[in-house]
């Protein structure tokens, strides 16, 4: 390791998922590259689903599975001994909880780890390892095990390579205590990777001042710290050339259902500009948030959809740009392309008309981070929105054809009762017509403020996952590595049934849909839903199959309720309508919250039924037409 510029090799590790290719990897190369470094990439994941099997691989990554969890098996690699006397609490383990609900069941334990060890040395012989002076593996939520694997065995075979580990896994104190266990890794990076990477192959003699690098001296580890961090438009815009190489060489299965359901990644931002959630750590690896330009986010779309013909864009950020995501939609409609693309959202910060646009520009699927419906709950969480605020991003995404996948966060420490009935009193208001959401049992990770401050969330104390007390020798967990903690609690919690709660709503909108299916227009398959009628409005609520309303507002009651499609403040109608007596429109909310047809919330309203587009009634009086022809 004499040269001027080293050589570097990257690789993502299994267990990510293959429909969107590992954004980091290219980001890193198209740095480094344009800086004169000598840098490839394998996505080595994509080789992980072939051998393991497509539809094998997508049960032990995907729910009731997950990532984390499918690592399991490399720790036969990393430590033999541990493995070779504790097999069979894997292989319980692997029976009780990873495929016993899956659609695979001759996925069976022996054929996981035979798998695992035709993957484990498909890599080793077919990855050009010795062409290359520096090896960098990048770690998310399941790849700390798979890449200990492949470095360990790197070192064995050639000692003079080095190897560096970056990523979500290894941030912060997670680094630095990674780097005290596996004495085969000599350098993590925390944090934004480019300069780091960079500086390491180019200038690697002056290794020990190169910023978010961290190393050993001696028995000591150094983790140099900075405030430094990097412009994202100056990034180029990443290659994804290797990863479709990379796929090329995979099975057939593997390559179609890619082409079918994989999209690719556009980073608009790093860090979360809210960061206050006490349940989340992903900004411990991102100290402060900053996002692109609109301007250079349209011509990385323009620039990807063009070289690898794909129309399908999943945007990389904790949310939505903070102020210009109008601007972005806007943008992206004028470019008048077929694209659908991805986001993770923020309630309370679009508006109807917002949802609209954001329709128009492509945005089909979203995810929103609502979490509860209970406002003890988000007030426990410290999310930021309302409840209010979370029954908007539903309407909204309905009226719009958006699909919203997002998640009831549950569980906490501290959760009592009041969070399950505030929760279940909405889900009975919502679930007739309202899409279902996804359960989610909170874990606590590293680096959250529940994790930080365990005593705050009734906590006794946080005890080691039952997976790591099997993947992991515990002498080795008690070097400080752990992702992911279970806890005692302080004062036992009243068991509260979340899971019933949610399947009966997926249950309810599961027959309504097959209902709708033998309904003969659109108006039939709709629940709860108003038209305008420019001096009057018509309600139809459909919520109670037993007890079918439709209720008439008539001119004022119209322009009250239209006022609040987006939530709307007691003062701001007060404002609005200087010339309707308070008490008379204070008498005209309460007469439509009484029956259902808007949620209130701290002198907050938002009217409940979904506003039927143009489009829509155009589609209802079609079809009213052609069944009247018949």
């Amino acid at each position: 390791m004499h040269d001027e510029k080293k050589t570097v090799l990257l690789v993502a590790m299994p267990f990510a998922g293959i429909t969107i290719p590992s954004i980091q990897l290219p980001v890193l190369e198209g740095y480094c590259r344009e800086r004169g470094i000598t840098i490839e990439t394998r996505h080595l994941y994509l080789k992980a689903a072939e051998v393991y099997g497509l539809q094998n691989y997508h049960a032990l990554i995907y729910p009731p599975n997950d990532s984390y969890t499918a690592q399991m098996v490399f720790s036969k690699y990393v430590f033999p001994e541990h493995w070779k006397n504790n097999e069979d609490r894997f292989r319980e383990f692997f029976n009780q909880h990873s495929l016993q609900n899956s659609q695979v069941p001759q996925f069976s334990f022996d054929e996981y780890v035979h798998r695992t060890d035709v993957l484990y040395q498909w890599i080793l012989d077919h990855v050009d390892w010795r062409s290359f002076d520096i090896i960098g593996f990048t770690l998310n939520y399941g790849q700390l095990l798979p890449s200990l694997a492949i470095a360990k065995k790197i070192k064995e075979l050639a000692p003079e390579k080095k190897i560096v580990f970056g990523g979500s896994r290894t941030v912060d104190t997670l680094g630095m205590n990674v780097l005290r266990a596996f004495e085969y890794v000599d350098f993590i990076v925390s944090g934004d990777g480019e300069d780091a990477l960079f500086l390491l192959a180019s200038d690697y003699e002056n290794y020990k001042s190169i910023p978010r690098l961290m190393f050993r001296m001696g028995d000591e580890v150094i983790w140099n710290k900075s405030d430094v961090v990097v412009d994202l438009n100056t990034v180029p815009i990443p290659s994804y050339d290797q990863f479709y190489q990379d796929l090329a060489s995979t099975s057939v299965d593997v390559q179609q259902y890619y082409q079918y359901y994989g999209r690719l990644p556009v980073e608009i931002s790093r860090g979360c500009w809210w960061n206050r959630c006490t349940f989340c750590n992903l900004n411990i690896q991102h100290q402060c948030y900053r996002e692109k330009s609109v301007d250079r986010i349209i011509q990385e779309i323009q620039f990807l959809s063009e070289r690898y013909h794909m129309m399908d864009f999943q945007l990389i950020g904790n949310t939505l740009p903070k102020t210009e995501y109008r601007t972005l939609f806007e943008k992206l409609k004028q470019l008048g392309r077929d694209f659908s693309f991805f986001v993770e959202a923020r309630a309370g910060q679009l508006t109807s008309d917002d949802y609209t646009l954001m329709k128009e520009a492509g945005f089909i699927t979203i995810q929103t981070g609502i979490e509860s419906f209970s406002h003890n709950y988000l007030r426990k969480m410290n999310k930021g929105v309302r409840v209010i605020d979370n029954i908007a991003v539903l309407k909204f995404c309905k009226e719009n054809g958006i699909k919203n996948n997002y998640n009831l966060l549950v569980r906490y420490p501290n959760e009592e009762t009041v969070d399950f009935d505030e929760t279940k009193k909405i889900v009975q208001m919502l679930k007739g017509y309202l899409d279902t959401p996804q359960l989610c049992e909170l874990r606590v990770m590293h680096g959250s403020l529940i994790q930080r401050h365990p005593e705050q969330f009734n906590i006794e104390r946080l005890e080691h996952a039952p997976i790591d007390l099997i993947m992991y020798p515990l002498e080795f967990l008690k070097k400080g590595f752990s992702f992911v903690y279970d806890f005692n609690r302080k004062i036992p919690s009243r068991g509260h049934p979340w899971e019933s709660l949610v399947e009966e709503w997926k249950k309810e909108r599961e027959i309504f849909e097959l209902e709708s299916n033998t309904r003969q227009t659109t108006i039939d398959r709709l629940v709860f839903y108003f038209v305008d009628g420019g001096s009057f409005i018509k309600i139809y609520d459909k919520r109670d199959r037993q007890n079918i309303r439709i209720v008439v507002l008539n001119e004022l009651e119209r322009a009250v309720f239209l006022a609040c499609v987006d939530v709307m403040s007691l003062q701001q109608l007060q404002q609005r309508f200087t010339n309707v007596p308070e008490f008379e429109l204070i008498a005209m909310l309460q007469s439509f919250e009484q029956n259902g047809l808007v949620f209130v919330e701290d002198e907050l309203f938002l009217c409940l039924p979904l506003r039927i587009s143009v489009c829509q009634r155009h589609e209802i009086r079609t079809e009213c037409q052609v069944n009247v022809a018949v």
